[in-house]
């Protein structure tokens, strides 16, 4: 949560007090801010997250905070994109705290600044750093039942290249090294959720997100326009 963004500063000065909690631990060794009273799924909603793998990189995104869920610390609870916000909490304001709707009032002000932004890309494929997350993940199998196993262990496989996997298996001590060394050389097809290590990215040496990727091209097809490497990429 970052609790220096404007909309925890003001019009209104709501009192964020956080408080130990073990569910929320993972999410931020500071505590975990108190949105909404109630039982999650008896006498409040559950909230709704975004994936926040990849959102920031993209133009005119913002994660501002995210909150205990299902789906990993990394999720948006809280979040903009051009002049759509995301309040992902669910209780409605009479069982919000009050610095809850303090926020809730503070975002509707700061919103105002954003109207008329139209977002600049859309979401086609899953973000690289979702691999950081899987990793994280492999150590829960064990822990699962048998009957759902094999099943999740066939879904932690197809998240990392193919090549990966054959080679170590979902050795997480293994996995992370390559993941870290090769983050820059991945693709993901539109529309697709398996990432594939470009190798001849890779022997290159230059992230596919990076301005320098758009240099290499631009030098090699000045050079030949039917640079076939070029091309490729």
């Amino acid at each position: 949560m970052r609790l220096e963004h404007p909309i925890f500063q003001g019009p209104l000065q709501p009192k964020i007090e956080l408080v130990a909690s073990d569910w929320g631990q993972e999410y931020d060794d500071r505590g975990v801010w108190v949105v909404q009273t109630g039982e999650p799924g008896k006498t409040v909603d559950y909230g709704v997250v975004s994936d926040g793998h990849g959102f920031e990189d993209s133009p005119d995104c913002e994660r501002i905070s995210g909150g205990v869920n299902s789906k990993g610390p990394y999720a948006v609870a809280i979040g903009r994109q051009a002049n759509m916000l995301q309040w992902g909490f669910y209780a409605a304001p009479d069982r919000m705290t009050e610095s809850a709707q303090q926020v809730f009032l503070n975002t509707l002000v700061y919103m105002q600044q954003f109207d008329g932004r139209q977002p600049m890309v859309e979401k086609l494929s899953m973000g690289r750093t979702w691999m950081l997350q899987m990793i994280d993940t492999i150590g829960t199998l064990e822990e699962l039942p048998e009957e759902h196993r094999a099943n999740f262990e066939a879904y932690l496989r197809q998240s990392f290249p193919k090549q990966w996997v054959d080679e170590v298996g979902l050795d997480p001590e293994q996995l992370l090294p390559l993941v870290q060394q090769n983050i820059e050389y991945l693709y993901c097809a539109p529309r697709e959720y398996n990432h594939v290590l470009d190798t001849t990215l890779q022997a290159l040496g230059v992230s596919n997100r990076e301005p320098a990727f758009l240099a290499l091209l631009t030098e090699r097809l000045t050079k030949d326009p039917q640079d076939a490497v070029a091309l490729e990429l």
